[in-house]
């Protein structure tokens, strides 16, 4: 009697143990594992806690003790509930197989969490192998955690899987396509997070969040995320800017349409004006001794002599005054052409690249140079082109009538 009632007082200690271990572990032991950890000043470390596995693993610990409890005792021993007994441990047994992935798929987290701004990480895609781990254990457990139940070998169960290979390959089809995409896109180097992307098939314009195995994240510029299958990288055509930034140069091509009749051989006033500016007195007296050489021809060609004009000296002072623009990248190609005769007038295209890729220094260079180059365009008496608003048409109307 002695021996029976202390049996069954065991079991009972083991079970109020194991109920209140959870308790035990969050209230005094994890306290102290954090303020270890938090010594140790690793990033893995923080964000084991930050994704509270540690707290997770509390929860594993009942199932735990009652399972290699009551595996090391005999069941026999308490004829009234050794059934019961049984049972219990299956349901340990079971609760564990399904907990066991969940704290794998937390801990895994930390480490892409950890890892997420390594260069080397970055470059490859370990979030798209993280998640395709994640996606097998969780299989995997499910698998275990069935023959566990129905207390059959587990061999069987995935050799059945076989034969339902081309079921799973349309369940998992997108998980098999991101899988492929995601690896292609790595290893030729296409895309990687932080990139700035353009995908005009989607109407997506913004900066790569993350590449998963299923989706790919974007933040657009106006700080709305969109997302769309990874596999779409290898459908769809796509531009990346991130060679624009690694170069060192950001293009600025843009037009300014001078009127056609506003364009005029310089005269001697023009020339003297404009030959006060030093971008362009060495270009301005080279060219005069050139021309008055060529110039020096019988007086009978007289109607086909050179002369300078005032659009083609403003386009030499652009091109002049970009090369001396601390802001231009001279390495790359700098050149001021004119651009074909249009019913507006005579397109000049100014192409050139910033020694800044930053977005907002780029707007701010681009926007200076073209303050500069249309307000010098009254120096050379050149008029841009502008639409007539109804204030001229109405001043056109009022001059005609007088």
């Amino acid at each position: 009697m002695p021996q029976f009632f202390f049996n069954y007082l065991s079991l009972l200690l083991l079970l109020v143990f194991s109920i209140s271990a959870p308790f035990i572990f969050i209230k005094i032991i994890l306290p102290k594992v954090r303020k270890v950890l938090s010594k140790k000043n690793k990033k893995i470390f923080t964000n084991l806690i930050n994704v509270r596995f540690f707290y997770s693993v509390s929860f594993i610990l009942p199932p735990l003790i009652i399972f290699f409890s009551l595996k090391n005792i005999d069941v026999n021993e308490y004829e009234n509930i050794n059934e019961f007994l049984l049972k219990l441990k299956r349901i340990a047994g079971f609760f564990i197989i399904i907990y066991v992935p969940f704290l794998l798929n937390k801990f895994l987290s930390a480490i892409s969490l950890s890892f997420k701004s390594n260069h080397f990480f970055i470059r490859y895609p370990i979030n798209t192998y993280l998640q395709l781990i994640k996606l097998v254990i969780v299989i995997v457990s499910i698998v275990l955690a069935i023959c566990y139940l129905l207390n059959t070998s587990p061999w069987g169960v995935l050799s059945g899987i076989g034969a339902l290979g081309a079921i799973l390959l349309l369940v998992f089809k997108d998980t098999i396509l991101g899988l492929v995409a995601s690896i292609q896109v790595y290893g030729g180097n296409l895309i990687k997070e932080g990139d700035w992307i353009e995908l005009k098939n989607l109407d997506i314009d913004g900066e790569v969040l993350e590449v998963g195995l299923h989706r790919v994240k974007v933040k657009a510029w106006d700080n709305s995320v969109a997302t769309f299958p990874t596999s779409k990288l290898l459908d769809l055509t796509f531009k990346n800017w991130r060679n624009m930034k690694e170069s060192g140069g950001r293009r600025i091509k843009r037009d300014i349409i001078i009127k056609t009749s506003s364009i005029k051989f310089a005269d001697e006033t023009l020339l003297k004006k404009i030959s006060s500016i030093d971008l362009l007195k060495q270009y301005i007296s080279k060219k005069t001794k050139e021309i008055e050489k060529e110039n020096n021809i019988p007086e009978s060609n007289k109607n086909i002599k050179r002369k300078l004009t005032n659009v083609g000296c403003f386009r030499i002072y652009i091109k002049k005054y970009l090369e001396n623009n601390k802001n231009i990248n001279k390495k790359m190609t700098l050149m001021v052409r004119q651009k074909a005769l249009n019913q507006y007038g005579l397109p000049l295209e100014i192409y050139a690249f910033t020694s800044n890729t930053d977005w907002l220094d780029y707007e701010d260079i681009q926007s200076d140079i073209f303050d500069h180059i249309l307000a010098s365009t009254k120096l050379f008496e050149l008029s841009v082109y502008q639409s007539p608003s109804s204030y001229d048409l109405n001043n056109f109307i009022k001059f005609s009538k007088i």
